[in-house]
């Protein structure tokens, strides 16, 4: 207990692994969430400060970093002022990352997707998956709708939570408060919707360098856990390069499936590569998806434990 209570390396992962236990038992509601306030205020700050179409794309540019800059950086130093003057900083240290984790509510949509395809209602399981994916959902099969829900359970793994992880073991609670909202914005202003190309290109190649070790690691750990011979075939044999298509080759190809493919946003038909595996989306696989990002987070949490264990041996010898 003495060694908990002065480590600063055991204190970390004893927080870790609490709050990924209630992220993983409790859901927070989206209406009291507050990353759903930087929803609104990344919505609103693009309606205001978004210039027009006919404007140069340096002027997006400047727009969009500017305002991102304005909402996040504040709040974060902020943030980070508050955590270090606090009498119990563990305990907000702990809410910030339960904050900034909420991959419950992903896990949630998932499964309400899961359950309502099993159920045929087609029409509930295309309002469910529109949740938490950026395509057009009213034009998708049975199968399209399994992909899409799977393709987002896969990538929020792999950028989400992992990225949340790494950053918090790596810099703390506001690095990883940093990351995710970065990562929200990103989301938020996706650059296949009209207008946005430019105005989030500051912002997406800020989180795409943040989250690039990360995802891979995360998709690493899927494959491991699965058939990590098949993810790695498929990550060399994938046509597309950018980093999206390679995660999904690798954990399509761990699963067996084939991801990727066309797909609409904002009306228009965007003709991505297939990778991953060699067969199509079935409903089962819905299921061993989700086992797989299970086995997945409890293989990351042996290796931390593992490391840290080793690192604080290695310090108090």
């Amino acid at each position: 207990m003495d060694a908990l209570l002065h480590s600063p390396l055991l204190q970390n992962l004893a927080l870790l692994l609490v709050v990924i236990a209630i992220d993983s038992l409790w859901r927070w509601p989206p209406k009291y969430h507050p990353l759903t306030v930087f929803r609104l205020l990344a919505a609103g700050m693009a309606t205001k400060v978004k210039p027009k179409s006919t404007d140069s794309p340096s002027q997006h540019r400047i727009s969009g970093a500017l305002g991102a800059i304005v909402l996040i950086v504040p709040f974060t130093v902020l943030t980070g002022l508050l955590v270090t003057m606090a009498e119990y900083p563990l305990f907000f240290e702990a809410v910030i990352l339960l904050c900034v984790m909420d991959f419950a509510q992903v896990r949630w949509h998932y499964n309400a997707v899961v359950t309502a395809l099993g159920r045929e209602k087609k029409v509930l399981a295309r309002e469910m998956v529109s949740h938490f994916v950026a395509r057009d959902c009213d034009r998708l099969s049975d199968i399209g709708i399994a992909k899409a829900a799977m393709e987002s359970l896969l990538l929020r793994f792999c950028y989400q939570f992992c990225g949340v992880v790494l950053w918090f073991l790596i810099a703390g609670p506001v690095a990883a408060l940093l990351y995710r909202l970065l990562l929200l914005f990103s989301w938020q202003w996706h650059w296949r919707k009209p207008g946005f190309y430019w105005f989030a290109l500051p912002v997406r190649r800020v989180t795409r360098l943040l989250s690039l070790v990360p995802a891979f690691t995360g998709a690493i750990l899927l494959a491991l856990s699965t058939h990590p011979v098949a993810g790695f075939k498929a990550l060399s044999q994938a046509k597309s390069r950018d980093s999206t298509s390679l995660l999904l080759a690798l954990c399509g190809g761990s699963l067996g499936i084939r991801l990727g493919g066309p797909a609409i946003y904002s009306g228009n038909m965007i003709r991505y590569s297939r990778v991953g595996g060699h067969r199509e989306v079935r409903f089962s696989d819905m299921t061993h998806c989700r086992q797989a990002v299970t086995r997945a987070v409890l293989l990351l949490l042996g290796i931390t434990v593992v490391i840290f264990s080793a690192l604080h041996a290695l310090y108090a010898f």
